[in-house]
């Protein structure tokens, strides 16, 4: 049986438990506690994000841009009161900004680079910190061991270019909670919930993986991939694999990948 150590006012407390769960994010210190090895992609990608006020787009729409050719995304999501949050995605080899550049006006330029309007950001406030951070996907293999239990970024981190964290931890949620429900023996109800986990994750790795080679990646292979890939997804959307937006139900074999980079 698992035990925890809880501190408060000085105190230090045991607590035995039938289960722990670790729901503390990227920086994990359950994870390490229960001894888990974490695994990590190269970073390619670097992710930025920020609140602005002021921005005077429709609430009802959101706006989602690429530049690949330099190597950048930017995504808009309107909050209510032209407060929005706004993202930009940088390819790491294509002068992202670093150090002293983490300001909201290199920010807003690079959103432009990509492709949003410029006037949107004349009268733009930072209404928060703007945050700079890596991409690059981090995971456990099967996050069950010895009674503790790890769902959310503590399981996998993926990344926030494709925006599926939230989504994973919420899929993280109703697994374990299914599965605890459908057995007594927590230890095999954890155990079928790792497995589910890796199986759920597998499929949105290599799905957010072939987004970044076709839609990020920089250099004369990859303009030459999008040359011979963009004209069958702009006749037959379809080709793109749904897994992002749809979640991993869906099919993502290597018959898809191959539709999706017009290689069949």
């Amino acid at each position: 049986m698992p035990t925890v150590v809880v501190e408060s006012d000085g105190r230090a407390e045991e607590v035995d438990a039938r289960l722990v769960v670790g729901a503390d994010g990227r920086g994990s210190l359950a994870r390490r506690w229960g001894g888990f090895t974490v695994r990590q992609d190269p970073e390619r990608l670097l992710f930025a994000g920020v609140l602005l006020d002021g921005v005077p787009i429709d609430d009802d729409t959101g706006y989602v841009f690429f530049n690949p050719d330099v190597g950048r995304i930017s995504l808009l999501f309107p909050q209510g009161g032209r407060r929005v949050r706004t993202y930009v995605g940088y390819h790491k080899d294509a002068d992202p900004p670093r150090g002293s550049d983490r300001d909201v006006r290199r920010f807003t330029e690079e959103s432009v680079r990509a492709g949003a309007d410029p006037a949107w950001y004349s009268e733009a406030q930072a209404a928060g910190p703007l945050a700079l951070f890596s991409g690059a996907d981090s995971w456990v293999d099967h996050p069950y061991r010895d009674g503790v239990a790890l769902i959310g970024d503590a399981a996998a981190t993926s990344d926030p270019t494709w925006g599926q964290g939230m989504s994973l931890t919420l899929r993280d949620v109703r697994t374990l909670r299914d599965r605890l429900l459908a057995d007594d023996d927590w230890t095999a109800a954890g155990h079928a919930y790792a497995a589910e986990h890796d199986r759920y994750y597998a499929i949105l790795h290599a799905v957010d993986g072939w987004y970044a080679d076709l839609f990020m990646e920089i250099g004369p292979e990859a303009a030459a991939r999008r040359m011979r890939a963009l004209p069958f997804i702009a006749e037959d959307p379809t080709r793109i694999p749904d897994a992002p937006f749809s979640g991993p139900n869906v099919p993502a074999d290597d018959a898809v990948r191959r539709r999706f980079f017009a290689e069949e």
